[in-house]
């Protein structure tokens, strides 16, 4: 193993950190197909049952997608019965969409299997190491949220 003092951090990350996120994509990929769901309605499967019912717009910021894609993503789950779409009763030109309980199950599964992926993943830590683990990730998702 290579001297920690000698090794640049940016470059190894840059080289570890896209296979450890095309091994985890490749492994997610299984979960999401045994209930046929693509990543963003993943996202937004997560997103609902986080916050409650959403209006469209701030779905789409979310997904970093157009309105347009969105609704597409929505109007799917719509057909397999995960979410209903329905207008606001203080403004009818905002549309709320919010999970269904075949959506909420769908959540359920994927979450209890990322849950397995990750105790596994991590199997080799200690759980010392995985707590620091844990606490170092929480530190690097803060910072990236503070220079938003």
């Amino acid at each position: 193993m290579t001297n920690p003092r000698n090794t640049d951090f940016g470059k190894e990350m840059a080289l570890v950190l896209p296979a450890l996120l095309r091994e985890v994509n490749r492994r997610h990929e299984t979960i999401f197909l045994e209930d046929n769901l693509a990543l963003p309605q993943i996202v937004v499967l997560d997103l609902l049952r986080e916050r409650g019912p959403c209006n469209m717009s701030d779905l789409a910021r979310t997904l970093n997608h157009t309105m347009s894609a969105t609704t597409g993503i929505i109007d799917k789950m719509i057909r397999m019965e995960m979410v209903k779409r329905e207008r606001s009763q203080e403004d009818r030109r905002v549309v709320i969409v919010a999970l269904l309980r075949k959506g909420e199950e769908a959540a359920k599964r994927v979450n209890e299997a990322r849950r397995d992926l990750s105790n596994e993943m991590y199997s080799v830590f200690t759980q010392k190491e995985k707590q620091e683990y844990l606490r170092l990730l929480k530190k690097v998702y803060d910072n990236l949220r503070e220079k938003q």
